[in-house]
């Protein structure tokens, strides 16, 4: 009898040990101080997800409708495969009352409740947990990438719309204004805008607002069965319900530089005055991964974040969740930006957690879906843009506009916050960017920048404001990719990263891509351009390839629809610029295939290759004749394509 009771002891112990490995520190610490009926806000994450690997390359060459919509399915079985363990486990806590509020994230395969330390504990020693994270929010200002704005003030002629309105110094220093010219608004889009809320009452915006189709406002039914009630036109994703109203604050200010149309006085604010603005009002990371998640479920095109995770938080940022979360957007097909602090002037110290490396915050920090060529360090691409700050009267880097690179390796993120656990990292996929103390190049960030100090709708129905920081400059800089979009509903968010990347601005010490100014200043109308002529190589609008010989390849334009069109190889490529620019098949032109781009803008060339193209190398460009939109002759980006084994 006493052997038996030291094995019951023994094999508790092994579940406490076990519970308490996948416990972060934080939530320890949080637990000790609890009482015994306290429910802390947590997420559970499980141990079986599906990662990069995964999805790439095989999603590349989908349509992006299809891409999306095989991706979404596939989560989402996984996840009520692999959640199946943890759910049963909660439920006869969530019926005792001591598990509440539970929701299930089949984007990161987490689910996230208020629970006792018992519950905790209990469940954190399933198999099929992975890691128990604290769900505790940050307060707004620390989250919140902005400076302090100057007073509302009223506009003339409040509700009276000029003839031709006239545009605002954001879309003028973007050049949105001349995308608008060419009849592209942004129509069609449709933007999640993850942040604060949004003043629904405001005139500019009010006709903006995307609408739930599958919901009959104020009847506090779930008509579209999504679990939410009356989620009409988005959904406060911390408080769990319809409630959006931020009283003219922060994320009214973000939404206005997206979608602000002029409707007070005939002045347009916003970069893409004919998009229309889902809502995610956030509180955390775990509710940031909510609203990217609702975005996919309801059909948004792009999604902006202007709240940001720095490493000196408590609990600190989950980059692992963070980098798989982004995987999997990416995968689906969503285009991201996202604001990375405002902790440039903090670059220098050599004690604080937002110095160099660590000074791009969570999720602005994560690699993007394009790999600029000065990359030369090369890993896994990712989901989110982040973007940088630059005046919008001179084009001068903000000082406190961040300073890359970002570290995506342990060793150079335990150098900073020791206590950082090595279970909630994945080294297999995420040391793909070391810093090592400056030996090594990291990841290039921020990836662009995009104007601040610009105008946008305030409190009240028509007041604006001044904004300032990372988080004005990140939808401006969404705004410009959502007209890009709006001309080419195929674009996917590599093209979208690419063309960013290849038409910005250069505007630092080197040519490309650099810490600070990233490829530099966005510009709308640059990037247009290209929109409208996207070449690819087995779905990939890289810089550079590598394809087998033993596979067939697939040569891609994408652009303005029944065009005449012709992709030629060349031998070198030349450029007027470095990088970016006017870039065109140089040497000698080895083959012209002329022909037209389809109803959907597309011209596919498929076919084999013989082997003795191995070793071979060749640059490829597309050119596309627009008598619709630009009434010019259009250039896309080049790839160079290295024939392999």
């Amino acid at each position: 009898m006493k052997s038996l009771s030291c094995v019951i002891i023994v094999l508790l112990l092994a579940v406490a040990l076990r519970a308490q490995g996948t416990l972060h520190p934080y939530l320890q610490s949080e637990i000790q101080q609890a009482k015994i009926d306290q429910k802390l806000p947590v997420y559970f994450v499980l141990a079986d997800r599906l990662g990069y690997d995964h999805w790439f390359p095989r999603v590349n060459q989908l349509n992006i409708d299809v891409r999306r919509a095989l991706v979404v399915a596939e989560l989402k079985a996984h996840a009520v495969r692999t959640q199946r363990e943890l759910l049963s486990a909660l439920a006869p806590f969530e019926a005792a009352g001591v598990v509440e509020g539970m929701s299930r994230n089949w984007l990161g395969n987490f689910v996230k409740c208020r629970a006792t330390p018992d519950a905790i504990h209990a469940c954190a020693a399933l198999k099929s947990v992975a890691e128990v994270w604290s769900d505790r929010s940050p307060l707004p200002a620390q989250v919140e990438d902005v400076g302090a704005p100057v007073a509302d003030a009223p506009l003339s002629n409040a509700g009276f719309v000029l003839p031709n309105p006239g545009a605002g110094n954001g879309p003028t220093e973007t050049r949105a204004d001349l995308v608008w010219c060419l009849g592209i608004d942004g129509s069609g889009v449709v933007v999640m805008n993850s942040d604060s809320g949004i003043n629904t009452g405001h005139n500019d915006l009010a006709g903006r607002l995307w609408t739930n189709p599958g919901e009959i406002p104020g009847n506090f039914i779930d008509d579209d069965g999504n679990g939410k009630i009356d989620d009409v036109y988005g959904w406060n994703f911390g408080l769990n319900n319809a409630s959006l109203d931020d009283g003219g604050g922060h994320g009214t200010r973000t939404a206005g530089c997206l979608v602000a149309d002029g409707t007070c006085n005939g002045t347009i604010y916003g970069q893409a005055p004919g998009a229309r603005v889902m809502t995610g009002r956030l509180t955390g990371e775990s509710s940031q991964w909510d609203a990217i998640q609702y975005a996919l479920d309801e059909g948004a095109h792009t999604q902006t974040s202007s709240h940001s995770y720095k490493l000196n938080f408590n609990p600190p940022p989950n980059y692992r969740m963070h980098r798989d979360v982004g995987d999997n957007s990416l995968a689906a097909g969503l285009i991201r930006t996202n604001s990375t602090s405002n902790n440039g002037g903090q670059c220098g110290s050599a004690t604080s957690f937002n110095r160099r490396p660590f000074n791009i915050s969570a999720p602005g920090c994560l690699p993007p879906p394009y790999l600029d060529p000065n990359q030369t360090l090369v890993g896994q691409k990712g989901g989110c843009l982040g973007v940088g700050a630059h005046n919008v009267t001179n084009g001068n880097l903000m000082s406190y506009s961040p300073c890359g690179p970002f570290a995506w390796d342990f060793s150079d993120l335990i150098a900073v916050r020791p206590t950082y656990p090595a279970a909630n990292w994945d080294p297999a996929n995420h040391d793909d960017y070391p810093w090592n103390g400056g030996g090594s190049q990291g990841l290039l960030k921020p990836d662009l920048t995009s104007p601040t100090n610009t105008t946008t709708p305030s409190s009240g129905t028509c007041t604006t404001t001044t904004f300032s920081g990372t988080s004005n400059a990140t939808p401006n800089a969404n705004g410009c990719m959502i007209l890009w979009k709006s001309a080419n509903m195929s674009l996917k968010p590599e093209d979208v990263a690419m063309i960013a990347h290849q038409t910005a601005t250069a505007s630092g010490n080197l040519p490309g891509k650099e810490d600070g100014f990233g490829a530099g200043r966005i510009d709308a109308r640059n990037g247009l351009d290209l929109a409208l002529c996207v070449h690819r190589i087995d779905g990939e609008p890289a810089w550079a390839v590598d394809h087998s010989v033993a596979q067939p390849i697939t040569l891609e334009l994408d652009g303005v629809p029944n065009s005449a069109a012709l992709i030629a190889i060349g031998t070198q490529r030349i450029a007027t610029q470095t990088f970016g620019g006017v870039i065109g098949i140089g040497g000698t032109t080895l083959i012209l295939w002329l022909a037209s781009t389809d109803a959907q803008g597309d011209m596919t060339l498929n076919f084999a290759l013989p082997a003795s193209l191995q070793g071979t190398v060749v640059y490829t460009q597309a050119f596309l004749g627009d008598g619709q939109i630009t009434n010019g002759l259009l250039s896309s980006n080049v790839i160079k394509t290295t024939f392999v084994p």
